[in-house]
């Protein structure tokens, strides 16, 4: 693996040197950890000397979330998130946000994608790990050279976010009012957001209507999906073995023990409610 292409040295090192930070913590989740020394050394040889970098490595909550709890430890004035994220926003420190870039094959998968698409009646929503967002592009070039064509359907690609996220000045950034034009748009769509990925959807189609072909690994951002659209036909694309997966049981168990926790929660006499947030 080419370790400074896969977590983008050069793209970290121009954002700290752009916005001249001087404390910056590197949040790492326990998967990645293994490779953080070796990511720090490489910044450290692209950035002026006097910039000190922190390692995070224990998150105050999850680890898809910026931890700047931890980051204000070392009075640090921004952070960068490697691996995957929800994309929360901050409340007040600046983050930039590394996916990782794992590798796949657009063509097989746009293939995959065509031929599965062929089968069903169904318009496609294609969803993807977020280590994948860097070979979107070539994938959806892929379909459309590969025989879009040939699909009765609409296909719809979800987008990431954003990969920079910064805290709002003020309470107006977050709630500010939408204007003419946005409030027409938002009237004639319907938008949807989960784990980092968000897509719009008419106004007269619900997401059940809609075949989810996943492009990633089987794993907790795939079970966050699976969970929160557990009507909709869902087919994954595992990239490390080019080939689709249609084993759900896994995810099914989850949903199944769900279900449980909520009558369980219908019967309770008393509940209690956490709520955290990983600002200050």
């Amino acid at each position: 693996m080419d370790l400074e292409k896969y977590y983008e040295t050069d793209r970290v090192a121009e954002f700290i040197r752009v916005h001249c930070f001087t404390t910056v913590a590197l949040q790492f989740p326990d998967y990645l950890l293994k490779d953080s020394k070796s990511v720090l050394m490489a910044l450290r040889g692209a950035i002026p000397s006097p910039v000190k970098l922190y390692v995070m490595a224990d998150t105050t909550y999850g680890s898809c979330c910026v931890d700047e709890v931890g980051a204000a430890h070392v009075n640090a004035e921004c952070i960068v998130h490697y691996g995957h994220t929800c994309l929360s926003p901050t409340s007040t420190l600046p983050a930039l946000f590394v996916f990782g870039k794992d590798s796949i094959s657009a063509e097989t998968c746009a293939s995959s994608l065509l031929d599965y698409g062929m089968k069903s009646s169904k318009p496609i929503l294609v969803l993807f790990g977020l280590e994948f967002a860097h070979a979107m592009p070539e994938i959806k070039e892929a379909v459309t050279c590969g025989g879009r064509e040939q699909l009765s359907s609409e296909v719809v690609y979800a987008d990431v976010l954003s990969s920079v996220v910064t805290p709002p000045e003020t309470f107006s950034d977050v709630n500010h009012t939408l204007s003419t034009s946005e409030c027409h748009q938002q009237e004639k769509v319907q938008n949807y957001r989960i784990g980092g990925l968000s897509w719009s959807l008419p106004i007269d189609r619900k997401m059940d209507d809609y075949l989810i072909f996943w492009i990633g690994s089987n794993n907790q951002a795939f079970a966050n999906v699976v969970l929160t659209f557990n009507g909709c036909d869902i087919v994954r694309y595992d990239a490390s073995e080019a080939c689709l997966a249609f084993d759900l049981s896994e995810q099914k168990r989850i949903l199944k023990r769900r279900y449980y926790l909520v009558e369980k929660v219908k019967e309770a006499n008393m509940i209690g409610i956490l709520v955290g947030t990983l600002g200050t």
